[in-house]
């Protein structure tokens, strides 16, 4: 007998649901992933550049339109980037742009990549590299759906959780190699399960050349049921296979280094079984207390406690026989000895441990008693939904609810003070904001409609030295001012923006200077600015 209409038109229902489901979350990333590109630099804001490390860096950096933070050492990323902008690696100029050559070096894979997807273009280089990880985010959620296909509420819980954990996001966030990584060894995991080891091994050899973790996923090729002198063999030489591209790779970035090789990069890395762990608790607690036990403490403790009961899950729960099973051991034993600069924060382990998350979510039972623990494991995820969105300052002062006047209602947006040209990014937070020119800045201001609008701008000034300051307004002066140096007073200047696009000119005719170890040519600049719109000009 077949099954009721009723419950053939619930199944057909559910299946819909789950299927919107999938297609929002992709939604969602892609409008996430939109967000983040900056209105003047795009991508290149992802992999943390930073005015630190301005001096070493490539020429072609220097050279190349890209968003630097000020006063920030950067992260990991930075080099990366540079690397795609010098994919043979080799030579003193890279060797001196990085912090540890041969340790970043030989992670080279994702720098490829990039120069590929940017065909070597520098600018289009630095954009690729930026949104490559979620190029390669979308990629690994395709795969996934070979193991959690939209047909069931316990494969739309597992697929979001992996689809939104916070490892994917944090490797988003700062352009990291983790992200790409996973997308590697998932692909090798579904060809090794469908018996094309080869062409696994060979997936898995390219994600060696990405960062040597990854390597620690060629367990994925052991087989617990391989008999004879033949198969074991075989199994040796693919596992060869999959760890000799490294090898090759990396001697040759040895050959090539001329600068020695550096030990301090990876130290506090590893440390004996659950030490690095332990003492990371320890660290949160005290800063918790310190602090007066914030919502980050219980945050940071609910993800050391998530990737714990993954962990744990895997070690205790042996199978075998499944591929993700011994891929996800492998990463749960590496879990056991990081070391506290893995776990600091709890930022880099969720990124190092995402084989682990993905094999945890395929393989933890299916039985409704057990879903809170399905669930308190994959907490990780509500923090990836909340830190998905960027952390770089706008760079538009925004005139959105201010004044109906900047509002177009055939485009149905406000218009925004924009700065093209002529500043460093802008500074501060929405109490104090600031940005640097050398000299001159350039604003533009877009009023819609047919008619002039009369408005003020009010700002603050500062100079690094005695200097004239002049404020054009499409090439009127409006302003003018004598600074000996330092902040001015509160300034409020009026003028008459006409229909259509406005150009905006701060400028000062003496040349600019450098101060201390900040590469940037300074002249001045410009704090807590504010453009009004007024009133209809009359004729």
């Amino acid at each position: 007998m077949g099954s009721p209409p009723g419950d053939s038109l619930r199944e057909r229902l559910l299946g819909l649901l789950y299927k919107a489901l999938y297609v929002a979350a992709f939604g969602f990333l892609i409008f996430k992933v939109y967000n983040y590109h900056h209105f003047n630099f795009g991508y290149s804001v992802l992999p943390t550049f930073s005015q630190h490390a301005y001096e070493s860096s490539l020429d072609a950096l220097k050279d190349t339109h890209h968003y630097t933070f000020p006063s920030d050492t950067g992260y990991d990323g930075q080099y990366y980037a540079q690397l795609a902008l010098e994919p043979s690696a080799t030579g003193p100029e890279i060797e001196r742009a990085m912090d540890n050559y041969s340790y970043r070096a030989r992670r080279i894979l994702f720098s490829w990549t990039a120069w590929a997807i940017g065909f070597g273009d520098p600018y289009w280089i630095l954009q690729a590299y930026g949104i490559q990880n979620a190029l390669f985010w979308f990629l690994t959620a395709l795969v996934l759906l070979r193991w959690l296909p939209p047909n069931t509420w316990q494969n739309a819980l597992r697929f979001l959780s992996c689809f939104f954990t916070v490892g994917l996001v944090y490797s988003f966030n700062r352009a990291l190699l983790d992200g790409p990584s996973l997308f590697l060894i998932v692909l090798g995991a579904a060809c090794i399960e469908a018996n094309r080891s080869w062409l696994g091994a060979a997936i898995l050899g390219l994600a060696g050349l990405g960062k040597e973790t990854n390597l620690l996923a060629v367990t994925a090729l052991w087989s617990p049921t391989a008999k004879g002198a033949k198969t074991k063999a075989g199994i040796i030489l693919r596992i060869a296979l999959a760890i000799l591209p490294f090898i090759v790779w990396y001697g040759y970035i040895l050959s090539s280094n001329t600068i020695g090789i550096s030990g301090t990069m990876g130290r506090g890395n590893f440390a004996l079984p659950l030490f690095g762990f332990f003492e990371a608790a320890l660290d949160i607690l005290k800063k918790g207390g310190e602090t007066g036990f914030q919502a980050k403490t219980f945050i940071q403790f609910a993800m050391l406690a998530s990737l714990l009961t993954q962990a744990a899950y895997l070690l205790f729960r042996p199978k075998p026989d499944r591929v993700w099973w011994r891929i996800g051991v492998t990463f749960a034993i590496l879990m056991l000895v990081l070391g506290h600069a893995v776990w600091e924060n709890v930022e880099a382990a969720p990124r190092v441990l995402l084989p682990m998350t993905i094999a945890f979510n395929l393989l933890f039972s299916r039985k409704l008693v057990l879903l809170p623990i399905l669930i308190f494991a994959n907490s990780l995820s509500i923090v990836g939904l909340f830190s998905l969105h960027p952390s770089f300052p706008p760079e538009r002062f925004d005139m959105q609810g201010r004044s109906n006047l900047a509002y177009n209602p055939q485009t149905n947006e406000y218009s925004s003070l924009e700065f093209p040209e002529g500043w460093s990014i802008n500074e501060g937070d929405q109490g104090r904001y600031w940005r640097w020119s050398s000299g001159g800045g350039e604003m533009t201001f877009r009023i819609p409609g047919d008619q002039d609008v009369n408005a003020a701008f009010a700002f603050i000034t500062k100079t690094i030295d005695a200097r004239d300051l002049v404020l054009e307004v499409n090439g009127e002066i409006v302003w003018r001012i004598r600074s000996e140096g330092g902040y001015s007073k509160a300034q409020k200047t009026f003028f008459k923006l006409q229909a259509g696009d406005n150009f905006l000119k701060l400028s000062s005719p003496q040349s600019p200077i450098r101060i201390g170890d900040d590469p940037r040519d300074l002249s001045f600049a410009l704090y807590d600015y504010q453009i009004e719109l007024l009133s209809i000009a009359k004729e």
